[in-house]
């Protein structure tokens, strides 16, 4: 095996398990060898966050996805034609069309499907050993179990939320939910089904209040950031966010009530500059490269007006902010000459500031347990506590308090908050609302309506061509 530098300096100069865990374990020649010891589990756990972290998983299509179809995202000139610079083919132009096409076999949407069930199986595979390993204490295995597990829930939970319409789509969420591995796969051997959804929230369930039981005073891996690595801050987090997705309102009032007081942190204050908005509170955020930096910046970035994103702020989305709103300064406005109508004007487009300096992305942060804990209180029907959360963030961002409050007011304010952090569109598909993409759209289907086959992505066709068992999703 190679020798390489792993990412975040972490166990430098060792040996690489990113070569041996890439591959299915039917493939292995030496996974007994590789994971006998502490030093080589901690490698294997190592190369999870790699694979969690790099662009096989977490590619373009992924991180626009909850904006883009929301309506948040906008597109800018093409440098070269100054017409607008929106994609006519290819996986995103499917995205933001509801076109997703099955067959599509390039490494965005499938991808990221095949990738992160190679990723769960590399993670089980951990499990498997880890109790064995000789040379570390029961404090060392729980933590690394701790974080095994709840990276199992984490990854399972993204796949649920792309793959599998939302809890409550029907009465006792019996829909199709995903597969669910809790062991390693042998390719040609086991074939596993789709769980229903409500099978689904009984794994995660288990495997993150189980993640949470094991947590130790030091994580596994003893270098880097802590919000870098599966904390416990970061599993109670998924476990609200579970919590929330089933509307199982208590749990996710108890579990941001819980981070919110005791996690440490502090929700980033008005006085901020967009250079280190979020840094007080991040709970969870994954770089992907060596220099600790996300693709997230690449993929949203204004530079120069050779190097820019395709992806601005829509008109819908600015004109959510009052004027007075200091999260106005998370975008710079950019007069760009376009052709309208075959007329050439400049024109001002707003791209986000957020991810161009110290914050390399945002998986969590303290601000989004604050408005679970509103969005459960407010239908445990506790208004003032709901009240009391979002006017902490309006006031924050120097607007007036609301006097009353409802999902639809609590939902636009969250829409401002997290624009660009992939989060608006799970929000309408979870509270069964309708997408509405007015000025500016330019999809070929801007306003779908809930319900709606379409807003879950197909099964790849590839998955399903190689395991009979497998069941499609409903319009593909």
């Amino acid at each position: 095996m190679k020798k390489i530098i792993l990412t975040l300096g972490l166990l430098s100069t060792v040996i690489s398990c990113r070569d041996f865990l890439t591959v299915e374990p039917i493939e292995q020649v030496s996974i007994n060898q590789q994971l006998s010891n502490k030093e080589g589990i901690l490698i294997a756990l190592n190369g999870a966050y790699y694979d969690l972290r790099s662009s096989t998983i977490l590619s373009l299509a992924p991180y626009i996805y909850g904006d883009l179809l929301s309506g948040n995202l906008g597109f800018s000139p093409n440098s070269n034609t100054s017409l607008i610079n929106a994609p006519s083919a290819g996986a995103i132009a499917n995205v933001y069309n509801f076109e997703f096409n099955k067959n599509e076999t390039s490494n965005t949407i499938n991808g990221f499907y095949s990738n992160s069930y190679r990723l769960i199986n590399n993670v089980n595979l951990i499990l498997q050993y880890i109790d064995a390993a000789p040379d570390a204490t029961q404090e060392e295995k729980k933590q690394i179990k701790a974080e095994a597990l709840a990276l199992r829930a984490y990854i399972h939970f993204q796949l649920y939320k792309m793959f599998s319409q939302n809890y409550t789509y029907t009465a006792d969420a019996s829909h199709l939910g995903i597969v669910y591995n809790t062991s390693p796969l042998k390719v040609g051997i086991d074939y596993p089904i789709r769980k229903t959804v409500a099978e689904t929230f009984s794994l995660l369930e288990s495997d993150i209040s189980t993640a949470i039981s094991l947590y130790q005073d030091e994580k596994a891996i003893p270098a880097g950031l802590d919000r870098n690595f599966i904390s416990a801050n970061a599993a109670k987090s998924i476990a609200a966010d579970i919590a929330l997705w089933k509307n199982d309102w208590q749990k996710a009032y108890d579990y941001s009530t819980d981070i919110i007081n005791n996690s440490g942190l502090l929700i980033y204050p008005n006085t901020v500059s967009s250079n280190d908005w979020a840094l007080s509170e991040l709970i969870l955020e994954l770089p992907n490269t060596a220099e600790d930096n996300s693709l997230v910046s690449t993929i949203y970035n204004y530079n120069s007006l050779s190097d820019r994103s395709n992806y601005v702020a829509s008109t819908d989305l600015m004109n959510l902010y009052p004027t007075n709103d200091k999260r106005r300064q998370f975008y710079e406005s950019r007069n760009i000459r376009t052709s309208i109508n075959g007329t050439m004007t400049m024109i001002p487009y707003f791209f986000t500031t957020k991810f161009k300096n110290s914050v390399n992305n945002s998986v969590y942060r303290l601000t989004e347990l604050y408005f679970i804990r509103a969005e459960a209180a407010l239908h445990l029907g506790n208004t003032a506590k709901a009240l009391a959360d979002i006017n902490t963030i309006r006031t924050r961002a120097g607007i007036s308090e609301l006097t009353t409050t409802n999902i639809d007011l609590l939902l636009e304010e969250k829409r401002r908050e997290f624009s660009f952090e992939n989060k608006s569109f799970f929000d309408l598909m979870r509270n069964h609302k309708n997408v509405v993409r007015n000025i500016g759209c330019i999809s070929t289907n801007c306003s779908p309506t809930y319900p709606n086959d379409k807003f879950v992505l197909p099964i790849p066709q590839n998955t399903i061509d190689v395991n009979s068992f497998m069941q499609q999703n409903p319009g593909y």
